[in-house]
């Protein structure tokens, strides 16, 4: 019975010291410590990255703005836009989002190919660093009618 009681007290001590980490990162910047078996739900507002003056298409920078992410992650900061095409008659739009914020810096991949009906961007996490460093994530990206915020929605752990 002893023994029981000891097991019960050491699963809630772990419980509450894991809800008090479970936030971790400064400057008002918070990724939360998952697994792979927790996945959080995640959006990312990236804002004025079309601001090249010509269209970009060899994975060049097609622009520099801003980013808010809110959900298992929050923090803001600046990204670098690079944009390319690939595929049969150039059918498939690559985005890559270089982000860095307070508490590190992530690379968001997105992948539109204009061939599939219906179209359907998605992103994926490609590299962290700092408080995001092995993180994984993956959703879906939408544009608004002038394409200068794009919105990443989906899940991250890691």
């Amino acid at each position: 019975m002893q023994a029981g009681l000891l097991a019960l007290s050491l699963v809630i001590l772990v419980a509450v010291l894991g809800s008090i980490l479970i936030w971790w990162g400064g400057n008002d910047a918070r990724v939360a410590a998952l697994t792979a078996a927790d996945k959080r739900p995640v959006k990312v507002v990236i804002t004025g990255t079309e601001s090249a003056k010509e269209e970009v298409t060899d994975g060049g920078i097609a622009g520099l703005g801003i980013f808010k992410a809110s959900g298992a992650i929050t923090d803001r900061g600046t990204v670098t836009t690079y944009r390319g095409l690939t595929g049969a008659n150039d059918s498939v739009i690559l985005l890559r989002f270089v982000t860095k914020g307070r508490a590190g810096g992530i690379t968001y991949m997105v992948k539109i190919d204009t061939t599939r009906r219906p179209v359907r961007p998605r992103w994926r996490i490609q590299s962290g660093t700092g408080a995001y460093k092995g993180l994984q994530g993956r959703g879906d990206e939408s544009e608004n009618a002038t394409y200068t915020v794009s919105t990443l929605t989906g899940t991250v752990w890691h």
